[in-house]
């Protein structure tokens, strides 16, 4: 069962419904406008301290960066749900992160999304593709054996993409996620 939930198909008929039932009933019993969710999106918000041009790669229901550039496959369903104003100044891109979209942005935000993706490698090339030298990266995830909402992967797998293409400037565990990373895009000197 596990290696059939780390299927595109799975992707499309388990894990992006789970999500999408998960946060409807998240936004109707008020989850993002909890005391416990507020003080952990500002302990958040002070560690990747998000400056200039802004891409948030899974944004889920509410955007927690304004104005921004966000990337998540479920936007236009998420905005049939939520207060209009939660997407005011927001432009969105409602597509897999494992798709590219053209640009380069200052600070670069993958929080609680890549444990939810099928094409998590390439998302991270992504994420490299879209930083500048100066870029902050800021990425959290957890680490669970595949489940409906999770297709899963390693830790030490996720480690090694981590190495080979960025610096690690910052790292708690946790930090709203098992692993909380804030990073610099490595320079092809640095690869070499």
């Amino acid at each position: 069962m596990s290696d059939d939930l780390r299927s595109w198909d799975a992707w499309r008929s388990v894990h992006q419904p789970f999500e999408l039932d998960w946060q409807r009933n998240a936004v109707a019993s008020g989850h993002y406008d909890s005391v416990v969710v507020v003080q952990e999106w500002q302990a958040i918000r002070e560690f990747i301290d998000a400056r200039g041009a802004i891409l948030d790669i899974g944004c889920g229901p509410k955007p927690m960066f304004f104005p921004s550039t966000v990337i998540d496959p479920l936007v236009d369903e998420y905005r049939k749900f939520t207060p209009r104003e939660w997407w005011d100044g927001i432009l969105a891109y409602a597509q897999p992160a494992e798709n590219h979209i053209d640009g380069k942005f200052d600070t670069i935000v993958c929080w609680n999304t890549l444990d939810h993706t099928i094409g998590w490698r390439e998302i991270l090339v992504n994420i490299a593709s879209y930083a500048q030298p100066w870029s902050r990266i800021a990425i959290a995830t957890d680490f669970h054996p595949p489940f409906p909402g999770h297709p899963g992967f390693e830790r030490w797998e996720f480690q090694e993409e981590i190495d080979r293409m960025f610096e690690v400037i910052d790292r708690r565990e946790p930090l709203g996620r098992q692993l909380a990373l804030k990073l610099r895009k490595k320079t092809e000197i640095d690869v070499l």
